[in-house]
């Protein structure tokens, strides 16, 4: 999270003063968005949508996307409105749990298009909501003190988004 942080702050310093910046939190996760032109912008997000330890078991699961989105029109000059978006995206997700018996680890990648609408509430806040859909490409495996196995493939992938975001600049 610290190196996050560090690069999110190396972003905002190093970037022009007339780009919209925006940062944002959504279920289970945080995002970096940044105006390229006047309807482009770039995103990046990190989540953490499991962690923990159950009864001897420890597990934990990262996810991250980057992402293009298109805004199809802009928010009033006060900020508030609503901005239609889509776009697209790549995600990677890894999890990762172990006991004393076994360890199961996995990997997906999830290229998919995206479309959503950020709520202005005024010049800095809006909230946002976001429905993807694509392509989850995954690996898996698991091992005990008795065997092992491995499997990967490919499968349908749906995605919700939703939560508020605050305008750096």
């Amino acid at each position: 999270m610290k190196k996050l942080a560090l690069s999110l702050l190396a972003l905002t310093a190093l970037s022009s003063a007339s780009a919209a910046e925006r940062f944002g939190f959504y279920l289970l996760g945080a995002q970096y968005e940044r105006d390229t032109n006047a309807t482009d912008s770039f995103r990046v997000g990190l989540g953490l949508p499991v962690a923990g330890v159950f009864e001897g078991t420890g597990v934990v699961g990262v996810t991250g996307n980057v992402g293009w989105l298109r805004h199809t029109r802009a928010l009033n000059g006060d900020g508030t409105g609503v901005q239609p978006y889509y776009g697209a995206g790549l995600g990677l997700s890894t999890v990762f749990a172990s006991n004393s018996q076994a360890s199961v680890g996995g990997v997906v990648v999830y290229p998919h298009v995206l479309g959503g609408a950020n709520f202005g509430l005024n010049d800095r806040w809006a909230l946002f909501a976001e429905a993807s859909a694509g392509v989850n490409v995954y690996a898996v495996g698991a091992s005990s003190s008795y065997s092992s196995d491995s499997t990967s493939g490919v499968g349908p992938g749906f995605g919700l988004r939703v939560g508020a975001s605050y305008r750096i600049r």
